[in-house]
């Protein structure tokens, strides 16, 4: 036997459903019409309903839920107003709408127009994690509500570790809220007072000012900097910087970034300020944009100006901005046909690191058009044919200058017998036709030609290991042993001008031996499926020059003795958060590395990483740079930075940060140590409002 009490809660159900179809079918046809509206009928769900037809009012206990119009409200007990589409609950009300939800001891709630009413409520926000809490809170439309004597934080907390209390409080999601008499608090300590204040509660972008940051600095004094961002549109957008520094005056900077049609973008970034110490002007453009014209047609424009030699330096604070040497600005333009490419480019170069008056002797390529044919089979033979020719018109304000026309027709030979052998060979010519002038010595036209061939035979080996480990069951070897070889006609140039390392083409007469090994792994993820991941890349290579002079294009650092150095190129992953890489060279004659550029990473992917790199090139350069970061201790996060210089003897930058991260605030503390400045900065932020700002002791 079945209960009957069991039964009660589902036969009212039954029973109501049955009554409301009648009476919606034959007394109440307006109701019927509204409760079929576009928007959907409003449900009424509870242990108990009763239904008044002469007001149109479903009175409703117990577990009571209602749903409609993308909202949901739950609660102990429940009147709704069919005819006004109206709820009013009580006891543990809850109503729930795409993520975000409302809280109170008795709610009123419009479903028509999402209006009403809560005493003792409290509203989260989903995006932006917002907790808003008042006395009485007035739900004014869908995403409008205002709070009397009403709190807010975006810490999750029963007690929160922040908050704002204020006695007006508007929130407009997807836009602003606003307070009026707002006190800032830690834990429930009030710090600081606002008369007026204004937070983001984002859903899109939307333009307006962002949070003002300021600082001291050994070289520009205060300062501080007010920004506002502006939405033009969905595809693009601008930040306006206003910047104030005590000891320098104020700038004004400007970031402006778009999307175009078929993938076109670009970016824009200019910051101007008059130096009051200097007594003028001062600043930079830098501008990026590709235009995809069509899938064979683009354009690339690449600007980077700056007034003055010592702009970055005094002013730029990333590394390897502010002690750049060269501003660097091209325009280009491809074209691709079906075997051709056709390019022109126009590169400007600004040396920063010469006077001004040395940058008239900076070479410019204005422009460089090149046609580049692609490889192609003569008929059904096993010859290809190919092409590179390049015209350059050199300019600079003092110097030789003038006109290189180089052409390089390459005719191709690749036979693949039965068997793991394959062979290939080559042989083309160099054509280079020059017009300079400003240099008695070679003014006029020139013109000279240089024979290249070479030839290449290697072979793949490969085979499968069974390792009988489960973690990796099996290892593939591949091995590719290689001999290639080079000739470059010897002629000699001197009567030729000389713009680039183009000018004196370098006799070779040379063979490369190499052998490369790789290892790949196969690892049982332990759900049924393979991961494979390289384990070692290894290639070592040695050439000799029949000539009995070389100079090697890949080292800063050149024996010129027949024997070349052996070449060690190697990556290693022995285990999946590890990396090792090698790439040197070694002096058979002298027995010691001419160059040798190593690294190491390792990152375990949950917030510890660390890495190393080391180049050295024999009396040339000696360099290591490390980083490491630090998740151990969480929440407390440590970063650390360093460039050394052995042959400066000394540190070149170094930087070390610990920042503190709460749910819902965090507070960074960072050293930097250059060679011409020291800072020391403290930055505050909280969490969905963004950073305070940030002090600079010194």
């Amino acid at each position: 036997m079945i209960d009957d009490n069991l039964l009660d809660p589902y036969m009212l159900r039954l029973q109501f459903l049955i009554f409301s179809l009648l009476a919606l079918g034959l007394a109440l046809a307006p109701a019927s019409a509204l409760a079929a509206d576009a928007d959907g009928p409003i449900l009424v769900d509870a242990d108990s309903i009763t239904h008044e037809v002469a007001g149109d009012q479903v009175e409703a206990t117990g577990n009571v839920r209602i749903r409609g119009r993308g909202m949901t409200l739950l609660s102990d007990r429940a009147l709704f107003l069919r005819d006004k589409d109206e709820a009013e609950a009580q006891g543990n009300v809850i109503v729930t709408r795409e993520g975000d939800t409302l809280r109170g001891d008795r709610v009123k709630l419009n479903f028509r127009d999402e209006t009403g009413e809560v005493e003792q409520g409290n509203v989260f926000l989903k995006k932006g994690n917002l907790h808003a809490k008042g006395r009485r809170m007035y739900k004014l439309g869908p995403d409008t509500y205002r709070l009397d004597g009403g709190s807010f934080t975006t810490c999750d907390a029963e007690n929160p570790s922040w908050k704002f209390s204020a006695s007006d409080l508007n929130v407009l999601v997807g836009d602003y809220a606003t307070a009026k008499h707002a006190l800032f608090y830690i834990k429930n300590v009030p710090v600081f007072y606002f008369p007026y204040l204004v937070f983001p509660v984002k859903r899109e972008r939307q333009s307006g000012f962002l949070t003002p940051r300021g600082g001291n600095s050994s070289k520009k004094g205060m300062t501080a900097n007010l920004g506002y961002y502006w939405a033009i549109s969905p595809s693009q957008d601008a930040t306006f910087n206003l910047d104030y520094q005590s000891k320098r005056g104020t700038g004004l900077g400007v970031d402006y970034r778009y999307i175009r049609k078929r993938g076109s973008d670009g970016t824009f970034r200019g910051y101007v300020i008059y130096d009051d110490k200097q007594q003028r002007f001062r600043g930079y453009v830098v501008e990026k944009h590709q235009e995809i014209v069509s899938d064979t047609f683009n354009i690339k424009s690449d600007i980077n100006w700056v007034s003055d030699r010592n702009f970055l330096r005094d002013y730029a604070e990333q590394t390897g901005v502010y002690n750049q040497n060269l501003a660097d600005s091209s325009l280009s333009l491809t074209k691709h046909f079906r075997r051709q490419v056709l390019a022109g480019e126009f590169r400007y170069q600004d040396n920063l690191q010469q006077d001004v008056s040395s940058n008239r002797n900076t070479l410019q390529k204005l422009p460089t058009i090149s046609l580049t044919g692609i490889r192609q089979r003569i008929a059904d033979t096993p010859f290809f044919v190919s092409h590179e020719s390049n015209f350059t018109n050199f300019y600079r304000e003092e110097g030789i200058k003038g006109q290189r026309l180089d052409l390089s027709p390459r005719l191709t030979f690749y036979a693949k017998p039965d068997g793991p052998l394959e062979m290939s060979a080559w042989g083309g010519y160099r054509l280079r036709l020059y017009n300079s002038y400003g240099d008695q010595q070679t003014d006029g036209v020139e013109g000279d030609g240089i024979a290249l061939a070479g030839a290449a035979i290697s072979s793949t080996l490969a085979r499968v290991y069974e390792t009988g480990n489960a973690a990796m069951p099996r290892v593939r070897h591949v091995m590719v042993p290689e001999v290639r070889y080079s000739f470059v006609q010897d002629r000699n140039q001197d009567s030729l001008p000389f713009f680039d390392y183009n000018d004196r083409i370098v006799h070779e007469n040379r063979v490369v031996y190499s052998l490369t090994n790789r290892l790949t792994g196969k690892f049982d993820r332990g759900d049924g499926t393979s991961e494979y991941r390289d384990l070692l890349s290894l290639r070592i290579a040695q050439g000799y020059e029949f000539s009995g002079t070389r100079r090697d294009l890949l080292t800063l650092v050149d024996d010129e003795r027949k024997f070349t150095d052996i070449m060690v190129e190697a990556t290693a992953h022995p285990i999946k958060p590890l990396t090792v890489a090698l790439d040197s060279r070694y002096s058979t004659y002298y027995t010691r590395f001419n160059t040798a550029a190593v690294a190491a990473d390792v990152n375990d992917g949950k917030g510890n990483s660390a890495g190393v790199t080391y180049r050295f090139a024999r009396d040339e350069v000696d360099y290591l740079e490390g980083r490491a970061s630090i998740a151990l201790l969480k929440p407390v996060f440590f970063t650390y930075f360093t460039r050394y210089s052995f042959d400066r003897k000394g540190p070149l930058e170094s930087l070390y940060t610990m920042e503190y991260r709460h749910q819902c605030w965090s507070i960074a503390f960072s050293y930097r140590d250059r060679i011409d400045t020291n800072e020391f900065f403290v930055n505050f932020s909280l969490a969905g409002i963004g950073s305070l700002g940030t002090v600079r002791v010194f």
